[in-house]
């Protein structure tokens, strides 16, 4: 089966400084694949060339068969960071609708499909009770999942998430988590954590990627992989509660 996305001797850089060098990656279909790596590794950079945000210097990528810009349509995508403000006039279940408006009509309102699967979602992330809320008011963590409840809205092939748990609290990071494995089991699920050790237990393959990049099946991650991506020494913190 031919890969669902596939990159080959992709290298980029920004103003003539080296961020990938020589990429090659093929992404299975419903293969979970996680993205590990330092501070300005290319970590970002790379899940921008998949969506077509960014073009390759060198190399090629395919999306489901496709250039990145053609493919991107059946791509769902939570960024690092918000980029519309939090005092914005706008409730949960209206924002999980946007994910919709690229399979709906193009004028007019929602259709009761897309209410539907709105409603699916929400019902997934656990966020029903709050789909009235302005999203000024929501938690860290809420909002995380209502923009993982948008990108899924739009019934994507692929669910690419940069950093979806940071700043929230270990509950909420195993809840989300478990959530998107299930999903999983009919899509392609890509995820960029710096928490090595928390993703290993849910996903297929680890990619370690600083400029350049190797993949690596969970099993085979260790303290020497950590320390040859990060350039430090593994320190291992004893809790006792």
């Amino acid at each position: 089966m031919s890969p669902i996305i596939q990159l080959d001797n992709v290298s980029f850089a920004y103003a003539r400084i080296p961020v990938l060098k020589n990429i090659t990656l093929a992404i299975g279909e419903e293969e979970f694949l996680g993205i590990v790596g330092p501070n300005a590794g290319g970590k970002s950079t790379l899940l921008k060339l998949i969506l077509g945000l960014l073009k390759p210097d060198s190399g090629t990528i395919t999306v489901m068969g496709k250039s990145p810009e053609q493919g991107r349509s059946r791509i769902g995508y939570v960024p690092q960071y918000p980029t519309f403000s939090r005092d914005f006039p706008i409730n949960v279940q209206d924002m999980v609708l946007l994910g919709r408006l690229g399979d709906t009509r193009w004028y007019g309102s929602y259709l009761k499909q897309d209410r539907d699967i709105a409603r699916q979602v929400m019902e997934a992330v656990e966020i029903m009770d709050i789909r009235y809320r302005p999203i000024g008011s929501l938690s860290g963590g809420q909002l995380q999942r209502v923009l993982i409840a948008r990108a899924l809205a739009c019934k994507p092939d692929i669910l690419i998430l940069d950093e979806p748990t940071a700043n929230i609290d270990m509950r909420v990071e195993e809840d989300i988590f478990g959530v998107l494995k299930k999903y999983n089991e009919h899509m392609t699920i890509i995820v960029v954590s710096h928490d090595i050790g928390f993703i290993s237990g849910y996903v297929d393959r680890v990619a370690c990627l600083n400029q350049t990049l190797v993949c690596h099946i969970t099993d085979e991650i260790s303290g020497k992989t950590i320390e040859e991506l990060y350039g430090a020494p593994v320190r291992m913190i004893h809790h006792a509660h």
